[in-house]
């Protein structure tokens, strides 16, 4: 899979992270102007390209997650680890749930949070073997689709942005998937990458046929939205990490998004927050996306500034 040494950082999971932070970006800044449709999350069932965006962070950290672990283990012992990953993720939580009541005065539920709830839950996880990992998260997963369908649950989560609290048993596959599969397997010196963008094409599809039963909604966080958002990012993720780590292709913007990828988040979440309540959603699409743009590339410059001074900011 690749020649990476202990300490060093996956290069691909930058660039992969990076990718995800600069569409978050994106998404996040034009999504309340009138843009085409494409550029929006779907309104309730169906698929849009913005829908994958958060499962794509989700699932470079559940990657993440991983290595790190098991790197600190290795270095500090279980119980620093386990203190840092629920440090970390409390941090993560509380971020996003000032940051929310601050900017929109409400206690809704964000990305951060979900983020957040999702690290915390599948703490536990790391203690079994891979693929006990996934069978308990797909499990879960199951569950919680027959909450959503027999037992009502679907009127709360929708009240919520992300699913809210419950829709984290959910999530948690995408952590759990990445983490079990991609996570111990680029670890190895010698591995298979086209085998990932199998099991990429296989999850997706069998996301895809779900949804005929259970429709695409990344409102309610709904188990074939869930599959199928898994199996597009680990095909993406296999793609990149075959064009960076193999074929050495570099792009420095991502690669720099990446490795600061929460503090460039929240930096750019609040700029699209103040410019949300100072530009109105009536107006002309060109100044929104010229305003997006100056966000965008404003991060990207402070990224590159960090990288380039080894300068990495972590919860």
């Amino acid at each position: 899979m690749g020649n990476k040494r202990p300490g060093e950082r996956l290069s691909s999971l930058d660039h992969f992270r990076g990718l995800a932070l600069f569409l978050m970006i994106v998404v996040n800044s034009l999504s309340d102007y009138d843009v085409p449709s494409w550029l929006k999350h779907a309104p309730w069932n169906g698929y849009r390209f913005p829908d994958l965006v958060a499962p794509m962070f989700l699932f470079a950290m559940g990657v993440a997650y991983r290595i790190s672990w098991d790197r600190r283990v290795s270095r500090f012992g279980l119980k620093r680890t386990v203190l840092h990953f629920v440090r970390r993720y409390i941090l993560l939580f509380l971020f996003g749930f000032i940051g929310t009541l601050i900017a929109e005065r409400s206690f809704d539920w964000g990305i951060l949070q979900m983020l957040g709830a999702t690290g915390l839950f599948a703490l536990p996880l790391m203690f079994v073997p891979p693929f006990c990992s996934l069978i308990l998260s797909l499990s879960a997963l199951a569950l919680y689709q027959i909450a959503l369908d027999h037992l009502g649950l679907w009127r709360f989560v929708a009240g919520f942005d992300m699913g809210g609290p419950f829709a984290t048993l959910s999530w948690c596959f995408v952590l759990s998937f990445s983490a079990s599969l991609v996570g111990v397997e680029v670890k190895k010196e010698h591995g298979n990458p086209w085998k990932f963008l199998l099991t990429g094409v296989v999850t997706a599809l069998a996301g895809f046929l779900s949804s005929f039963l259970v429709p695409l909604n990344k409102h309610l966080v709904s188990c074939s939205y869930i599959l199928f958002s898994t199996g597009l990012a680990t095909i993406l993720f296999s793609l990149t990490h075959f064009l960076v780590e193999v074929r050495g292709f570099r792009i420095g913007a991502l690669d720099a998004l990446g490795k600061n990828s929460l503090s460039i988040f929240i930096l750019s979440s609040v700029i699209s927050t103040f410019v949300g309540e100072a530009l109105p959603h009536s107006v002309p699409v060109i100044y929104p996306v010229l305003i997006t743009l100056c966000n965008l590339f404003g991060c990207i410059a402070l990224a590159e500034a960090f990288a380039r001074r080894g300068i990495y900011i972590k919860l």
